[in-house]
């Protein structure tokens, strides 16, 4: 904890030290806006102060400096540009103005560059010489150009000067240190943009961060409509913004669940929506920014293949009157289904797709529906042998026959039709009211779903026990 205080009282130090360099010097400008050090190269090298001044269309600003010997005795003054023309000369500094027999020197309305001034002490002819450079910081965002259309949204922020001019000519100095050739140095501009904000106004719109100068919405484009506003924060403590008008949202997002009937009661899908034929579902619509919503149920591939229809059932509405959509279930015979849902936004022209797969399973009967035992004996309770709960147990057959042999092998009922409808066998042979008498029986159901297809065997085979009780 000791060295961690040390370390911290250093560095406090070394910044009081800076401060004062920069307040204290004999070459200063008191109305500048920022001040700091250049950051020369060469080892212990001496660096000299650097001011900005801010400057704007509404307020607009040169640089201004102030010299004066050390003890501020009557002096001369020699001032000098740093000729950026020929930075590498053994002496690149040219004169331009000169005062004599003054206690402080004044100039105003410069321009960017590096400045230096000789005054010589008039009483014993001691000179001192300082420099530093000026810096107008008179950036400006002129404009973002927008790209808004149905697949993203791209801001450009335009700046007068360019960002390369910025960057690499505007806040430059030479590196004094190094002779006899000056090197560049930019590191101010090209931190300029290194602390950038974007902002939009509606908080639903959601983008990832950048920091930068443009501004990409992609995946989706925004679905809301929103002002945008950028924020740069350079290193001198300069804040430039600027806010578009309002951009409108011009996408439209699709969303939709798929419910699916079950017991009588709808259950949420999810993603992987399945169930027998024929299939009931709600298709429910949370579309974004769409005022119209289509509908669209592509075939089984295999079944389009083997000539079915391409489109399998399909619907449209505005999105103002209802959300909801309920699919043909005898159209949903076994196969897999991919469920289009297509929002559009009429206004301008967007639209967006989602797509699930329903899966519609094979018809079967389940193996429960089937009993094994029945009395007809007219007691009420179990008088006939028929298939359990056939609203549940069977939804997805649409016709079956029904044969029912003794055990020696002898046709004693048969039934074909509607399997929902079919009121059960009653114990009677062939239907001629003789009773058929107690024992073991054998049936056979074949099955015909709602895609045609045939069962046969299996699960629909069995033994049946027919138990008077009398």
């Amino acid at each position: 904890m000791k060295k961690n205080k040390t370390l911290f009282s250093i560095q406090i130090l070394a910044f009081l030290l800076i401060i004062s360099n920069i307040s204290t010097a004999q070459l200063n400008s008191p109305v500048r806006d920022w001040a700091g050090l250049t950051q020369y190269l060469a080892n212990n090298a001496k660096q000299d102060s650097v001011y900005v001044f801010f400057s704007s269309i509404a307020s607009p600003k040169k640089g201004s400096l102030k010299a004066k010997f050390s003890n501020g005795a009557n002096s001369n003054f020699i001032w000098y540009k740093f000729d950026e023309a020929n930075p590498n000369v053994v002496n690149p500094f040219v004169q331009f103005a000169t005062e004599n027999g003054v206690t402080e020197s004044n100039l105003t309305n410069l321009s960017r560059g590096g400045y230096r001034v000789s005054i010589t002490r008039i009483s014993d002819n001691v000179t001192e010489v300082y420099t530093c450079w000026v810096m107008i910081d008179d950036v400006i965002i002129s404009n973002i150009e927008i790209d808004n259309n149905c697949t993203f949204l791209s801001l450009d922020t335009k700046l007068q000067p360019s960002k390369y001019a910025i960057a690499y000519d505007y806040f430059t100095y030479w590196d004094l240190s190094k002779t006899p050739v000056h090197p560049e140095i930019n590191k101010l501009g090209t931190d300029y943009f290194k602390n950038i904000i974007w902002h939009a106004s509606n908080s639903l719109v959601t983008f990832t961060s950048s920091s930068t100068l443009f501004l990409l919405i992609q995946n989706t484009a925004p679905l809301y409509d929103s002002k945008y506003d950028i924020r740069i924060s350079n290193p001198f403590g300069r804040i430039l913004t600027y806010e578009t008008s309002i951009l409108i949202g011009k996408a439209p997002k699709a969303d939709f669940s798929v419910f699916t009937e079950v017991d009588g009661a709808w259950k949420d899908g999810g993603t992987e929506p399945e169930g027998e034929a024929p299939l009931k579902m709600k298709l429910e619509s949370k579309s974004i920014n769409s005022d119209s919503i289509y509908w669209r149920i592509l075939n089984d591939e295999k079944l389009f293949k083997h000539g079915g229809d391409s489109i399998v059932w399909r619907d449209s509405l505005l999105f103002t009157e209802r959300i909801d959509a309920y699919p043909t279930p005898e159209k949903m015979i076994p196969g897999k289904y991919p469920i289009e849902h297509i929002a559009v936004k009429v206004s301008t022209g967007c639209r967006d797709t989602m797509t699930l797969f329903a899966q519609v399973d094979t018809s079967t009967i389940k193996s429960d529906a089937i009993p094994n035992v029945f009395s007809p004996n007219g007691d009420g309770v179990n008088d006939f042998f028929k298939l359990k709960e056939p609203v549940v147990n069977i939804s997805s057959i649409k016709t079956f026959n029904i044969f029912i042999f003794s055990k020696g092998g002898t046709l004693v009922y048969k039934y074909s039709g509607n399997p929902k409808t079919w009121e059960g066998w009653n114990g009677q042979i062939n239907g001629n009211k003789a009773d058929a008498p107690d024992g073991v029986y054998y049936y056979i159901i074949e099955a015909v779903g709602w895609d045609k297809k045939v069962f046969r065997g299996g699960k629909y085979k069995g033994f049946l026990y027919l138990l008077r009780g009398k």
